[in-house]
This record gives C-alpha cells, sequence and structure tokens, in this order.
C-alpha cells in the first residue's frame, strides 16, 4: 500500500487516562493503516479500546504518544444512539449539520432532500425523531454524518440496539452508501457475524492494554447476507481469534 492511497494512516498510538502517576493504559502502540475506499471492521469485546481509537481518528482525543494522519480528509461519526434532536424535525436536525459545515442557506434545502434520498427517506422531512423508529433515526444519524460532505465515515457500534431485521436491513444501506460514495469506513462492533458480513479486513483487537491482535483479510464476495454459510464460518474463525486473544490473556 504506498502513501497516497492510505486514507487513514495509525502510527505507533498509545492513549493513557487519569492523571500522572495513576493513568490507565487504554490503547499501547497501535499501527493501522486504512487504504482509500476501504470498509474495515474493528472488533472486540469491552475494554479493548475500540471506542477509544475511534474517538482519536476522530480527532476527539488526542494520543498520549504516536500520530494519526487522515491526508486532510473530511471526517464524520455515526454512534450507537442517534443523539437527533428531538425539538428540531429531521429537516432540522440535517439542516444544523449543513449550517455548521458552512452550507449556504440557499442551497440546504436541496441539499437535505439529496440526503434523505440517499438514506430512502424521501418525504420524512416534517417529522420528528420520537415519530420514527430506530432504525429510521439511525438512517436520520447516518444523513446527518453524510451531511459533512465527509470521506472518512467512522461507525461506532451504530446498529447494536436495533432488532435483527432492522439491523440487516442497515448493513444493506451502509454498503450500497459506501460503494456509491467511496466512502473509507472504520466500523466499531462487538459482533462477530457482523464484522464477516460488511468488513473488507477485520481489525480484532485485545484488551490490557488495547492493542491489535489480529488483522484478517476478508476475501468473501460481495453481495453477502447474515444467514450466508460462508459469513457464518468466516465469522467462526474471528470467533476463534477472539478465544486465542482471550486464551493468551488468561496466560499473561
Amino acid at each position: 500500500m504506498t502513501s497516497s492511497e492510505v486514507a487513514i494512516r495509525v502510527d505507533s498510538v498509545s492513549k493513557s487516562f487519569g492523571r500522572a502517576g495513576r493513568e490507565v493504559a487504554a490503547l499501547e502502540k497501535v499501527s493501522l493503516d486504512v487504504a482509500e475506499g476501504e470498509l474495515v471492521c474493528i472488533l472486540g469485546q469491552s475494554g479493548c479500546g475500540k471506542s477509544t481509537l475511534l474517538n482519536l481518528v476522530a480527532g476527539l482525543e488526542k494520543p498520549t504518544s504516536g500520530s494519526i494522519d487522515l491526508g486532510g480528509r473530511r471526517v464524520g461519526m455515526m454512534f450507537q444512539d442517534a443523539n437527533l434532536f428531538p425539538w428540531l424535525t429531521v429537516r432540522g436536525n440535517i439542516d444544523l449539520a449543513l449550517r455548521l459545515s458552512g452550507v449556504p442557506r440557499e442551497a440546504r434545502a436541496e441539499r437535505i432532500d439529496e440526503l434523505l434520498d440517499i438514506v430512502r427517506l424521501p418525504g420524512t422531512g416534517s417529522r420528528r425523531p420520537h415519530e420514527l423508529s430506530g432504525g429510521m433515526r439511525q438512517r436520520v444519524a447516518l444523513a446527518r454524518s453524510l451531511a459533512q460532505d465527509c470521506q472518512i465515515l467512522l461507525m461506532d457500534e451504530p446498529f447494536a440496539s436495533l432488532d435483527a431485521i432492522t439491523r440487516d436491513a442497515m448493513h444493506d444501506q451502509t454498503e450500497r452508501i459506501w460503494a456509491e460514495r467511496g466512502l473509507t469506513i472504520l466500523f466499531v462492533t462487538h459482533n462477530v457475524r457482523e464484522s464477516a458480513r460488511l468488513g473488507d479486513r477485520v481489525i480484532v483487537m485485545a484488551p490490557g492494554p488495547g492493542r491489535i491482535s489480529h488483522d484478517v483479510r476478508n476475501s468473501l464476495p460481495r453481495p453477502r447476507r447474515m444467514e450466508d454459510v460462508a459469513v457464518a464460518t468466516a465469522a467462526g474463525a474471528l470467533h476463534d481469534a477472539l478465544q486465542l486473544r482471550d486464551d493468551e490473556a488468561a496466560r499473561a
């Protein structure tokens, strides 16, 4: 991978929290290159530093040591909760993101319609968040992230609270938008099969402190379904990698 192809470069990044002498190490010397247009899943159990790594890439936290280079690319972020403003309509929530991104007022209405079409929610602009299903709220959150005209999309367990049918539909939406827009996506999950369903690569993280234990290339052809035998087989291998990681941690 040449430097011109790298969208995200994480170079020997460590992150600690707490006061001097009482620090808790969340990440230790994590290095990772993500190519332009890749969809990379970060897999691991709670406490392995997945979300910390995502926050560092987003610029919400600064590394204690090491460096992160995005080559000036714009970043959007999507969380487990949609975090929509309940007093604003769907249009209002997306409009706010466009305003913060500096989109002129005269261009925003057309852009909102375009974004609602992209996430397959035309005609919902006047509704408020409480009138939407969980999946619809997450699609509005996705539209709001895309409103930042991002080139890199960071997704922190965005479908963990959804039922299986809605989650599968959101997988399809994410994969479609990723392909259509040429996005680079980092997708955090603790769901082994979800990572096998979505990822071009799966980065398996180990705790104590957080570090990369496996970098697995996923060569399964697309489209993929959660119930595919090949996806289940790939998920089994990833589960074995997680189990090996846990066994090594227990022996340490």
